[in-house]
């Protein structure tokens, strides 16, 4: 084993000479971050969270009204402007579900009201009720459509919160499609959920979790300056059993293919030295903290293959990935290892 483990550091070392020298020797453009674009005739207003505002309260009744035991509504922010395909403005209203007792309110549920625009003294017509992060925790019984936050795949372990719903939650009008129309981009402190008007209707083409919270924000960047904008959310996964071991950072990236966001590390990857070499840094610095290959390298075992494999880097991602599949411990990582596996070509 010791042996295995020289011969691997080496290699290892080697990697990580050759790729410090393409870093200096390339630009990196697929994290740079373009202009925010213009969302133009868009009015927003904000509503005081406690005590509820009695004006934000006239929307409630588009929900199960009273709220039920133990709970009450708040609305927290609204915006008029023309999110679909007819001339007419429409109202975009934020609303929470709050509980606790009086030291701590948190909010557990989110909703987003669309109407058409207010006349005064009518009250408005609904048009749509988004049910957002939806944990299925509490049973609202709201008629609306459920959006639960999803985690991307090989996001293995990551870590989360232990109050998955709490903190800041707020939206932004912003065309993130390309396609004139404005779409709604709701952030909460665990994630991201986008609404888009779309075939004659409004549906939710993005939603996803995040668990990493600070130096890494959840954004949309137009990486390649086509006027379409792609989501980056970040997280991070945990490494057990090893407390000096740094958290893996790890974003996953959606673009636009016409329809919904779809995730595509392959182009956030394929080219990203600054990740990798990261990464590997990470790596050889367990080797050498320890002196042998710990168990909990599975971890950096396994993303370090993912990303050879997103490279088209097909003989390095098959040695570590076939490390993973004949030494971890965990079902998750070796589940993950022989999916991928299977999708390499033969020797």
């Amino acid at each position: 084993m010791y042996k295995e483990t020289k011969i691997m550091t080496k290699h290892i070392q080697s990697i990580l000479f050759v790729l410090s020298i393409l870093l200096i020797l390339n630009c990196w453009t697929v994290n740079a971050d373009p202009p925010t674009p213009e969302t133009p005739d868009v009015e927003y207003k904000r509503y005081a969270d406690f005590p509820i505002d009695p004006e934000g309260r006239k929307y409630h009744r588009f929900l199960r009204f009273p709220a039920p035991q133990g709970f009450s509504y708040t609305t927290q922010k609204t915006a008029l402007a023309n999110i679909d395909n007819t001339p007419e403005k429409e109202t975009i209203v934020l609303m929470v579900a709050e509980g606790g007792g009086d030291e701590w309110r948190d909010w557990c549920q989110a909703f987003l009201l669309i109407t058409e625009a207010e006349t005064e003294g009518i009250l408005p017509k609904k048009k749509d009720l988004f049910k957002l992060f939806d944990a299925g925790v509490y049973n609202f019984d709201v008629p609306g459509k459920n959006i639960e936050l999803q985690s991307p795949p090989f996001a293995i372990n990551e870590v989360t919160s232990s109050r998955p719903w709490s903190g800041h939650v707020s939206f932004k009008l912003i065309d993130l499609t390309g396609d004139g129309i404005l779409d709604i981009w709701v952030k909460s402190s665990d994630g991201v959920a986008v609404i888009s008007f779309q075939n004659g209707e409004f549906k939710a083409v993005c939603s996803a979790h995040s668990s990493f919270k600070r130096d890494a924000p959840m954004e949309y960047t137009d990486s390649d300056n086509d006027g379409i904008y792609e989501i980056k959310i970040p997280t991070r996964i945990s490494i057990d059993g090893v407390p000096t071991a740094a958290y893996l950072k790890w974003v996953s990236f959606y673009e636009w293919d016409g329809t919904t966001y779809v995730l595509n590390n392959e182009r956030f990857y394929a080219e990203n030295d600054e990740f990798l070499i990261r990464l590997l840094d990470y790596y050889n610095h367990l080797l050498f903290q320890f002196g042998r290959y710990i168990p909990q390298c599975e971890v950096y075992s396994f993303y370090t293959g993912l990303t050879f494999y997103y490279r088209g880097n097909v003989s390095m991602a098959r040695a570590y990935l076939q490390w993973v599949l004949e030494h971890a411990k965990k079902d998750e990582f070796i589940q993950a290892a022989e999916s991928i596996l299977k999708k390499l070509p033969p020797y």
